[in-house]
């Protein structure tokens, strides 16, 4: 009797059994994956910046000359931070309500 017989085993058997097969499959895959790239090289990656144009605000909009202030002072924190974010949140709310106000008295 096998034990991954899905007539006569236990629930808990037959997770472990797909578990067991999950990391099967993910072993022989990575080695299937190496053994190409032994054959063809690894592979290689290239990261492209792109910008979007929706976050550009244009620079005649009244929301920018009226948080222009509040955005450069985000920026600033952000660019001079580093990985610490968190400093930088009092800036966020800030230019938050800031853009909040220029909609409501638009």
């Amino acid at each position: 009797m096998p034990l991954c017989d899905i007539r006569s085993s236990s629930f808990v058997i037959l997770h472990l059994c797909v578990v067991v097969l999950g990391m099967a499959f993910g072993t022989g895959s990575a080695v299937a994956h190496r053994a190409v790239d032994a054959v063809m090289g690894p592979h290689t990656i290239q990261h492209e910046a792109v910008v979007a144009a929706a976050t550009e605000m244009p620079t005649n909009s009244p929301a920018s000359d009226a948080c222009g202030m509040h955005t450069k002072a985000f920026q600033d924190c952000i660019n001079s931070s580093g990985s610490d974010i968190g400093k930088c949140q009092f800036y966020m709310d800030m230019l938050a309500e800031c853009r909040r106000n220029s909609a409501l008295n638009a």
